[in-house]
């Protein structure tokens, strides 16, 4: 599989939760391509895996086996900051839970990530906003 135009490859992919004979193999030699563009839904029953691939795919775990490789990028090797930097550059994420902080407006909730990349705050408000609208919820600003 050539890497050129594809955004997400998993080869060989294995996850598995437990020790010994309490083992689950969740994920068992699993290839994945999804080319750059392509919109993609994970679906099936309630405990087939679907989280544990999105987050494997997501960074958020490393998976037992297999490769994943984000943009032309082998992450497996990647440090905890290195995996955190592609996160914040290159994917979005939408949770069944929405995972907002209580304490902030849907403004600086949107703008929170724009600022941990490193924009400054009226950038990432600017942005937020931007965001917001193309939404169609800039009135909750």
């Amino acid at each position: 599989m050539s890497d050129r135009g594809t955004m997400v490859r998993a080869e060989s992919l294995v996850k598995g939760y437990g020790e010994g004979a309490t083992r689950v193999e969740v994920i068992a030699d699993l290839d994945l391509e999804v080319p750059t563009g392509e919109m993609l839904a994970v679906v099936g029953p309630s405990g087939v895996g679907k989280s544990t691939l999105l987050h494997l795919l997501g960074l958020l775990d490393r998976p037992d086996g297999g490769t994943v490789t984000i943009d032309g990028v082998a992450v497996d090797d990647l440090d905890g900051a290195a995996r955190a930097g592609m996160r914040n550059r290159t994917m979005g994420f939408v949770f069944q839970h929405h995972n907002l902080l209580d304490e902030l407006d849907a403004l600086d909730n949107v703008a929170l990530p724009l600022r941990i990349a490193g924009e400054g705050p009226h950038r990432a408000r600017e942005r937020g906003l931007e965001r917001l609208d193309a939404v169609g919820l800039s009135d909750r600003a």
